[in-house]
């Protein structure tokens, strides 16, 4: 049997064993599965000796480790290092190399809904993996300006100096709170907001979504989060995070496998877990 790990602490409820397994049944690999391997930063040492065992064909990254594995990894992809964060990891020759394909399931959620970025103006709250996945995406597809909203200040920091560096013509600001108002888009990649701490946002107190606006939740689960029912409270569109997911998993899976990865089968196993996780919290919304 071979194996498929999703790495990260702490893993609670994905759906993304579900839509991996669901997939390699669906084109008949029989002698894979995807499984948790949860595990907590100290353990980055029994992380990367698990991933170099032969019976380990490839991973997923997710918090807190889609930055701080990049030292372990043999190889980046060119879009991994641009980046600065790996989510997939695939297996060459026994090589570990990072590949990262949260920015192609970020921007391919906007593709399916026709929705353009060109010209955008952006706010991104965080700072991490997953927020500098969506600003090298959107910078890549002519966003305007990008606005990195985040607790840490260094973090933000490194993150615009990266993109400047690739894309000096884009627009970067920090902390400009007051440009959530004027924003077309705006993004949380934070964990704010997911299980079971539904009924947080990290979007300021009392802070009102453009009706003009974009909210687009990173957070899958829930699928509705306080951040995008404040903002279809205010009139603006809303997008939640399992879109991005199965894209992004979609294209994980042809990594590993050189296989079409099985949409629909992948959607629909993804949407069914999570409607079993949220019968364990729903009580909790508000």
């Amino acid at each position: 049997m071979k194996y498929l790990y999703l790495l990260g602490y702490p893993l609670g409820h994905s759906v993304s064993p579900a839509m991996q397994n669901a997939a390699l049944r669906a084109c008949d690999i029989r002698a894979t599965r995807y499984v948790k391997n949860p595990l907590p930063p100290e353990k980055m040492r029994e992380m990367i000796l698990a991933l170099r065992a032969p019976h380990c064909i490839g991973a997923n990254v997710t918090v807190p480790h889609k930055q701080t594995i990049l030292a372990h990894l043999d190889e980046l992809t060119d879009l991994a290092r641009e980046i600065g964060a790996v989510n997939t990891i695939l297996k060459k020759d026994g090589k570990l190399i990072g590949d990262n394909t949260d920015a192609y399931g970020f921007m391919q959620a906007l593709r399916v809904r026709h929705i353009n970025s060109q010209g955008a103006r952006v706010s991104i709250l965080g700072a991490g993996g997953a927020a500098a996945a969506a600003a090298f995406a959107l910078a890549q597809a002519d966003a305007a300006e990008i606005i990195f909203l985040n607790r840490t200040l260094a973090r933000s920091v490194e993150l615009a100096d990266r993109l400047n560096k690739k894309f000096p013509y884009l627009a970067l600001a920090i902390n400009d709170w007051e440009a959530l108002a004027e924003s077309q888009l705006i993004i949380n990649a934070t964990s704010v907001g997911m299980a079971p701490r539904v009924n947080e946002s990290p979007a300021p107190k009392n802070f009102a979504f453009p009706k003009h606006a974009l909210a687009f939740d990173l957070v899958y689960n829930p699928p509705a989060t306080q951040f995008l029912r404040d903002a279809k409270r205010d009139g603006a569109r809303a997008i939640g995070g399992l879109e991005m997911l199965i894209y992004q998993g979609a294209r994980a899976f042809e990594l590993w496998t050189g296989q079409r990865a099985p949409l629909r089968v992948m959607r629909n196993a993804a949407v069914t877990a999570l409607q079993e996780i949220m019968q364990t919290y729903a009580p909790k919304l508000k």
